[in-house]
């Protein structure tokens, strides 16, 4: 990301070098791993990466790709126009004390209260807090495929929720390498308004260089249209191998609707010259 930023940066009071980058998003159907995009890299204790972007009725999903340099704990965050206050659990010492008394006093009724609690916590989606009606998906990079890593709609007790629950709370150990992000939103949910977004990616809990990318709307956004064809070019200026088997069907499709109506057209010809030869026939 460094090398595709421009030169345009500044230094806070903290010593914290701040980079920015505009990017354009792409339309829906051209939103594959192949256009995702780059939002550089973190590593440990050195880069905080933040991804700003608005998602809509012509823009239902983005894809971001970055590279993890190292390995260890790494976290993302996730938050909309939508977000509520986030409930802490930072108590004060008197709600402490009181629930440290309930404990003593009445410990079956304090442990179906915490069970309760959990219940309920376990029930609720992923992002309901920060970033409600979206979704949140990550995957990483093994053997050149895109393997699902964590998903915010998988079933409760599924191998990808508790990943994405890890990564949330900033617990998940990751390894060095490759990884695409996708934020999106939940089927059947209504916004009161197209959900801006920020996506926040780091290692450890203190960084030197801060990356923010904005994406501006993409042509069907600003169109106020679905695209149905994809896009010839990639942004990286490359044909993704999907777009390129959905272009060629609508080819093959467009042949051979040609030579349909050019076979009905033949049809059409030869009627019309065999009732010729027949009138002309009977008037010798």
């Amino acid at each position: 990301m460094v090398s595709s930023i421009p030169k345009t940066t500044n230094r806070d009071e903290n010593g914290v070098y701040g980079w920015e980058k505009t990017v354009k998003d792409v339309n829906n159907i051209d939103e594959t791993f192949a256009n995702a995009r780059d939002l550089g890299y973190t590593r440990l204790n050195h880069a905080r990466v933040t991804a700003v972007g608005k998602l809509g009725k012509y823009d239902s999903k983005d894809i971001y790709s970055i590279q993890v340099q190292s390995n260890g704990k790494l976290s993302i965050a996730l938050r909309n126009t939508n977000a509520e206050e986030e409930k802490v659990l930072d108590l004060s010492k008197y709600e402490e004390k009181l629930d440290e008394i309930k404990k003593m006093l009445d410990p079956e009724g304090w442990k179906a209260e915490q069970d309760k609690k959990q219940k309920e916590l376990e029930e609720t989606d992923l992002l309901d807090t920060t970033a409600k009606g979206m979704t949140l998906k990550v995957y990483t990079v093994k053997n050149g495929r895109q393997v699902l890593l964590a998903d915010s709609t998988a079933e409760k007790g599924s191998k990808e929720r508790e990943v994405l629950e890890e990564i949330l709370k900033g617990d998940y150990r990751a390894k060095a390498g490759n990884y695409y992000i996708e934020v999106g939103t939940q089927d059947g949910y209504e916004f009161d308004e197209d959900p801006a977004y920020a996506m926040q990616i780091m290692q450890g809990t203190t960084f030197k260089h801060d990356y923010v990318l904005t994406e501006t709307v993409s042509d069907d956004t600003k169109n106020k249209k679905i695209s149905t064809v994809p896009s010839e070019t990639t942004s990286s200026g490359r044909l993704s191998a999907g777009n390129a088997m959905l272009i060629q069907a609508q080819r093959y499709q467009s042949t051979a609707q040609m030579l349909a109506v050019g076979y009905l057209n033949m049809a059409s010809i030869k009627n019309k010259q065999n009732a010729t030869a027949k009138l002309f026939s009977s008037l010798l």
